[in-house]
């Protein structure tokens, strides 16, 4: 019972650290040499994100699956052509999906 406990307590303290922070810039806009940065922000994320699920296999360090590789590529043209990542997920997560289910 003590580690949900601590999970809980975790979990709550968490979510109003980051409320918080919502709180009290909500009303504000932020300096200049703040927001620059904050552009790489999401791109950095899903580069994380696709980086390590092309470069890891079953958690370990190794080349990705068919269904991965065709994933990533259809996101990267959608996104070279469009201009939006929004249109790269939409795009990239049914063929990831549609290509593990036929065994890619």
């Amino acid at each position: 019972m003590t580690v949900w406990i601590v999970v809980l307590a975790v979990g709550i303290g968490t979510y109003a650290f980051r409320a918080v922070m919502f709180a009290v810039l909500a009303g504000r806009s932020l300096p200049a040499w703040t927001e620059r940065p904050m552009a790489f922000v999401g791109p950095a994320a899903i580069g994380a994100l696709v980086g390590g699920m092309v470069l890891t296999s079953d958690g370990s360090f190794g080349p990705a699956g068919i269904a991965e590789l065709g994933a990533v590529a259809a996101g990267f043209l959608v996104v070279r052509r469009s201009g939006d990542v929004l249109h790269a997920l939409l795009v990239g997560f049914p063929v990831l999906w549609a290509l593990a289910a036929i065994g890619g």
